[in-house]
């Protein structure tokens, strides 16, 4: 399962943006964050990035 979001600029200050998957995992499954084509969010030495994992139930 691929998800995948583009920004765009807010403002001159800062961009956001937001996404959001649901997932079955199993144990010993791998959740990470890449970044395709070595792009980066954010400019100049503002890279910032965030990751949250939630059990909504347990099998």
């Amino acid at each position: 399962v691929r998800a995948s979001a583009i920004a765009q600029d807010a403002d001159q200050n800062y961009d956001y943006a937001s996404n959001s998957v649901v997932l079955h995992l199993e144990p010993g499954d791998e959740v990470y964050i890449k970044l395709d084509g070595g792009k980066a969010h954010g400019g100049n030495n503002n890279k910032y990035s965030t990751f949250s994992g939630f059990i909504i139930y347990a099998d």
